[in-house]
């Protein structure tokens, strides 16, 4: 595990070791460090910042004790009502968060979290493909490119998150990838053995644009920032949107139920719900923001890409990934036997 300690200002030292400290878990490489140094020193706070990359690592750590370890936590928007369910969560106080009202109004009651009585967005974008241009023969816009042998273009690797990844099959089948029907969920099963047979394995989103920008793959299952986040290093990398739809996801911001420095925990999410300070998140990251009072603060790039921001149409063919409740079994079964295959 990655860990990042940002400076204790001389300002703190006679105090509690405790009073002056922020404990954040989130994805690795997602929140750039000189955020993290001005809410450090407007707040005089030590931060230390642990790094997951997948959420059922995430999910396993705050499970095994990390609900009392961490004082911030970034789930994706599926996992929040599970983690809620599970009482990992503190019920948010919303009178400690005034800058709600900068967030987008589809983001001020979403579904996965009505009234974000839990959580708070951080990041939104969405899941696609990845490929490299000069090496593909012909259009690549559909899931078929690790489905359909037919379609076959070159080494690919598939993302190593379940719900991700047999959602994706799900969708190239004409399902929602929030399908619970055993029989369909089948089919997923047998598109996924037979892709990881003819592909290179799986990856986690790091691992993936890492070895598409090494030229280890031709095309990579990956998240659009991830995959923005190298395009300069490389103009051939480019991100499609599948024909058939995808995912649009939230990350989360949620503070667990025994968080030690809860007080701190609410001052960064409002710190970072302030509109230059989530543009400066989303200028370093290339996702998209959920504030929209934000907007007059992105990068031009960054705001008029539709692969970033998708028109309505295309908005239209993505869907949120949701809490499917004890079809989740199922899932596990599904993915362990794919693993293992």
């Amino acid at each position: 595990m990655k860990r990042v300690v940002v400076f204790l200002l001389t300002a703190w030292l006679s105090l509690s070791f405790a009073k002056g400290e922020l404990r954040i878990f989130n994805w690795a490489e997602y929140i750039p460090e000189s955020v993290l140094q001005e809410f450090s020193k407007k707040y005089d706070v030590r931060i230390i910042y642990d790094t997951f990359d997948a959420p059922e690592a995430m999910m396993a750590k705050l499970q095994a004790g990390g609900a009392r370890e961490y004082d911030l936590v970034v789930p994706p928007d599926y996992y929040v009502a599970e983690m809620a369910r599970s009482g990992l969560l503190k019920k948010l106080d919303h009178t400690k968060i005034a800058n709600l009202s900068n967030l987008y109004p589809r983001f001020q009651d979403p579904a996965y979290d009505p009234g974000n009585t839990y959580s708070i967005p951080y990041q939104w974008g969405t899941t696609g493909i990845a490929y490299r241009a000069g090496e593909v023969d012909g259009a690549v816009d559909s899931w078929g490119v690790f489905f359909d042998p037919k379609q076959y273009q070159g080494p690919f690797l598939l993302l190593d998150e379940m719900r991700e990844t047999i959602g994706a099959a799900l969708k190239y089948l004409g399902y929602s990838l929030n399908d619970t029907d055993p029989s369909h969920l089948r089919q997923a099963e047998k598109l996924l053995i037979s892709a990881k047979k003819r592909g290179i394995g799986f990856a986690n989103s790091v691992e993936g644009r890492s070895r598409l920008l090494a030229g280890d793959a031709v095309i990579v299952h990956n998240y659009s920032g991830d995959i923005f986040a190298v395009q300069d290093e490389d103009a051939q990398i480019k991100y499609v949107i599948p024909k058939e739809g995808g995912t649009i996801w939230v990350d989360a911001m949620a503070i667990p139920k025994d968080a030690p420095h809860p007080q701190l925990a609410y001052a960064f999410l409002n710190f970072i719900l302030q509109p230059r300070v989530a543009a400066q998140i989303s200028n370093a990251n290339y996702y998209a923001s959920p504030v929209q009072a934000a907007e007059p603060y992105l990068d031009s790039k960054l705001l008029n890409d539709p692969a970033v921001y998708p028109s309505n149409a295309v908005m239209k063919k993505l869907e949120f990934i949701h809490d499917i409740g004890s079809s989740l079994k199922l899932y596990d079964r599904i993915w362990t036997e794919i693993k293992a295959r």
